[in-house]
């Protein structure tokens, strides 16, 4: 009996993590096919006890949204509130992917997303 228990927990994680890799590859293939692309602010990073959890803001079809963006980039305190290129899928645009590596330099781009982000542009609009 203990045996039997012991093949079938086996053969469920290996089921869970065959699902997890299917789930993370169908993510990345829609924002590949549907994307769009636009700059985020990296606004906190929440610890947790063994790893941490990057948060953002963008804007897109007129909407501001708030997700999560994997994790935390290597020296994040010092990155907070700097901005990075977003890749999203236009049939879900919280399917995020952030590239922490490539800081968005363009200052007009910058200057439009931190308008859009105010409280007072939502209260024009």
């Amino acid at each position: 009996m203990k045996n039997i228990l012991s093949k079938a927990f086996l053969f469920l994680m290996i089921i869970g993590v065959i699902y997890m890799f299917i789930k993370g590859y169908k993510y990345k293939q829609e924002i590949e096919t549907n994307r769009g692309e636009t700059i985020c602010k990296y606004t906190f990073c929440k610890e947790y006890p063994k790893t941490n959890s990057a948060f953002v803001k963008y804007f897109v079809n007129g909407k501001v949204y708030r997700n999560q963006a994997g994790r935390c980039p290597d020296k994040y305190s010092q990155t907070i509130n700097k901005y990075y290129e977003l890749k999203y899928s236009k049939i879900d645009p919280n399917k995020i992917i952030v590239d922490f590596s490539k800081e968005a330099k363009d200052k007009a781009l910058i200057a439009e997303l931190e308008s859009k982000l105010t409280f007072k542009y939502w209260m024009e609009h």
